[in-house]
């Protein structure tokens, strides 16, 4: 990050200028797209100081220099060039150990994509008996017994509204590992419940279509449906949408806005 940008930024995150100049950073950070992705690199590297539990020390570091300089908040001078801001010994400290975890985050970076967080978050669904209404044994047979096809052709024999019909047949796509068919059976039965009012087989369309977006690089529509099922408790997903790190995501949608 270029030095006089990352000071302006840094100030702006801990919110020590002036109602102005935070006005002016807004609108860098909306027109410029450059400072914009130094912008969302900064807000990462503050995330991960949460993620490794250093938020706490870099708070204390803050409130030691405030002690000793309540008063020293920026110092601005203006030559020839524009202003040139100062940063206070606090803020010069907390860089500091924001640019060591920008080096982990940077390592994220270039090891996380959308392919291998499916594969982390995939886990395999059971079918159980007493789930809602029941459909034809061949299906069910078919699908405990591991016959990805046999499920397929199972499915496409029974009606366009069979809830879980269509969402084993996604499944069965999904482990034949063709997300974009995966997909468009989980969508149809989001369709179903939203026609009916209804919400058979609605949370686990929810978490699968998410992972199938992943998988066929339908990155942003993944990672807003995962951010749905993080936001709700109830869901039947929400603590396997949480074992994704909040890093992860805000990275991939990153890269997905290139």
């Amino acid at each position: 990050m270029e030095g006089h940008n990352e000071q302006i930024l840094i100030n702006y995150l801990d919110r020590t200028l002036e109602e102005r100049e935070m006005r002016e950073v807004e609108e860098m950070i909306n027109t410029d797209l450059e400072v914009r992705k130094q912008w969302q690199y900064l807000q990462l590297a503050v995330d991960a100081v949460e993620y490794a539990a250093l938020y706490d020390q870099v708070a204390a570091v803050k409130e030691n220099f405030r002690a000793i300089q309540p008063m020293e908040v920026l110092h601005t001078t203006n030559n020839s060039n524009g202003r040139v801001r100062v940063l206070r010994p606090f803020m010069r400290v907390a860089a500091a150990v924001l640019v060591l975890i920008v080096g982990t985050v940077a390592y994220k970076y270039f090891t996380v994509d959308a392919t291998n967080v499916y594969e982390k978050a995939f886990i395999e669904y059971t079918l159980t008996t007493t789930r809602g209404q029941a459909t034809s044994s061949e299906l069910e047979e078919a699908y405990r017994s591991q016959n990805w096809n046999g499920v397929i052709a199972a499915a496409n024999q029974t009606t366009l509204t069979d809830n879980k019909a269509l969402f084993l047949a996604g499944m069965a796509h999904l482990q034949l590992h063709n997300q974009a068919a995966a997909s468009e059976q989980f969508e149809k039965v989001l369709r179903n419940n939203s026609q009916t009012g209804d919400d058979y087989f609605q949370d686990e369309a929810q978490f699968y279509l998410a992972l199938s977006y992943l998988g066929a690089n339908k990155t942003v529509a993944g990672i807003n449906l995962l951010q749905q099922i993080r936001s709700n408790n109830n869901h039947l997903y929400h603590q396997q949408a949480m074992q994704i790190g909040k890093i992860d995501l805000q990275l991939l949608k990153i890269k997905a806005n290139r």
